[in-house]
């Protein structure tokens, strides 16, 4: 008689690392939560270790799909509008999810954010702005975009606790944690230093 194939056991892995993700994003970052997400790809927890180390990783990944479907579109702004958006986008980011600050000092970068970068110097190369121009602006900003994150939740910390003689609370000044005056100094500063480049127009096709 002949032997029967040994049967497989356990089921085979039918999940991809996008359909986690996607599954997250339909919970939303609010209320993320490893059980949720299982629940809505009809697994379990265990199961989504194999692809994510956690929840803290899982949120990483749910932003970073956020900001690439929050990509910049290329609508024929201009090169300053581009840096604006591109601010806005970091930083509400940064703000909704705070532990990405620390883990851009604790890792590697991650395939998405190296996408989303060529992305936004490669619409600034297109509006005839200098490649090293590009890079300096765009890190410029970034900086004083991660500042602002920072200082808004140390001012929100702050303004927790600051109290006067009477009990009352001690509003700190609306400058801090504000990125948009020093953006608007750094693109006043660049458009000063690039008035001798001619700038190409672009044409977008419809």
């Amino acid at each position: 008689m002949p032997r029967q194939a040994k049967r497989t056991v356990g089921r085979p892995r039918r999940l991809t690392l996008d359909a986690i993700v996607d599954a997250a994003c339909e919970v939303g970052i609010a209320k993320l939560e490893m059980s949720l997400v299982a629940e809505r790809l009809n697994t379990g927890v265990a199961t989504l270790y194999g692809y994510v180390r956690g929840r803290d990783h899982l949120l990483e990944l749910v932003a970073q799909r956020l900001v690439g479907q929050a990509l910049i579109k290329d609508e024929g702004q201009s090169w300053q509008d581009i840096l604006r958006e591109h601010a806005t986008i970091t930083y509400r980011l940064f703000r909704s999810l705070p532990h990405l600050i620390t883990n851009l000092m604790a890792k590697e970068p991650e395939q998405h954010n190296f996408d989303y970068s060529r992305r936004v110097l490669g619409m600034l190369e297109a509006r005839g702005i200098p490649p090293s121009t590009a890079v300096y602006a765009y890190v410029e900003i970034n900086q004083v975009v991660i500042g602002a994150a920072i200082s808004m939740m140390r001012r929100e910390a702050l303004e927790s606790l600051s109290v006067d003689d009477e009990g009352r609370h001690v509003p700190w000044p609306d400058i801090l944690g504000d990125y948009r005056p020093t953006l608007e100094r750094i693109i006043l500063g660049y458009e000063a230093d690039l008035g001798t480049i001619a700038i190409t127009p672009i044409t977008v096709p419809e």
